[in-house]
């Protein structure tokens, strides 16, 4: 037992603020070309926008919005982008948006300002499935646009802030379409404040594709319902705003781990090989 009769749990998960902050600064660490690296070729798997002056890596949703405008042309589906985003996730499910993702970082850091979050009604959960079909793929489809990134607060913090402040030549072609962008980080930068993760929840939809992949990855967690005193502090604790009782494992848990550090040692991190028997904790949860 640790010390204060509470269990020790694995030191790796102390990391996770540590490696988001680093995340931050290697998906951009590129100065004008000249400082660490350029891959802009390859594509990271989490939502930090290539726009961004800075930016060393691809946004994969980006990326594949592209792919598929460009399929019109010809007709060759995006593998690398897919099998990219497909085999990341069948190792550790959501894991990218509650350890990797910058704007997953920047709403963790915004919901530290209260103590006590609101709720999302249990249906808003559908609408990053929504947002993935339609701006991320029928539009992009037929129009060749990249919809989902005309919105996307990530890349109104990056790309549309930093890009008009380092280059003068583009502020004159600032429009309406800046300001409603513009205008969607601040809701979203707002209502960080006051609802965990509203973005990641139910808007984000790299986050549905990661999702999908959840109760299926090699990284899993496990709930053990006789450990478990029915404290709340799981509830308290998740950057998700999600019951890790009910939902752990569901496609709206972002696989932060958190809810591992439990007191009386009820969760645990483990792997699709070494899981319990008990049957697997979220199958009563939504999206």
């Amino acid at each position: 037992m640790a010390e204060g009769n509470r269990p020790a749990f694995p030191r790796y998960l102390r990391l996770r603020r540590y490696v988001q902050f680093a995340l931050v600064f290697l998906l951009n660490a590129r100065f004008n070309a000249r400082f660490l690296y350029d891959l802009r070729g390859v594509c990271f798997p989490a939502l930090n926008c290539w726009a961004c002056p800075t930016a060393a890596v691809a946004c994969p949703l980006g990326a594949l919005q592209n792919a598929i405008g460009d399929m019109r042309a010809a007709f060759t589906p995006p593998l690398y982008i897919l099998g990219s985003i497909v085999a990341v996730s069948a190792v550790i499910g959501r894991a990218m948006c509650g350890w990797l993702c910058p704007f997953g970082l920047v709403q963790d850091l915004l919901a530290r300002i209260r103590r006590y979050h609101a709720q999302l009604p249990p249906w808003t959960g559908y609408l990053k499935y929504a947002l993935l079909v339609g701006l991320g793929i029928v539009l992009p489809f037929a129009t060749r646009v990249p919809w989902f990134c005309k919105f996307c607060p990530q890349g109104a913090l990056q790309g549309g802030i930093f890009q008009p402040l380092l280059y003068a030549d583009l502020r004159p072609l600032i429009h309406e379409w800046w300001f409603l962008k513009i205008g969607i980080l601040v809701a979203f930068l707002v209502a960080s404040i006051f609802i965990r993760r509203p973005f990641c929840r139910s808007f984000c939809a790299l986050g549905a594709l990661f999702s999908l992949f959840n109760r299926v990855s090699l990284v899993r967690m496990y709930y053990d319902r006789e450990a478990c005193t029915d404290c709340m502090w799981c509830v308290r604790i998740c950057p998700a705003g999600i019951d890790p009782r009910r939902e752990l494992e569901s496609m709206s848990c972002v696989s932060c781990m958190e809810c591992a550090k439990c007191p009386f040692d009820a969760i645990h991190v483990e792997t699709a090989f070494t899981r319990h028997d008990a049957s697997p904790a979220g199958e009563e949860a939504g999206p």
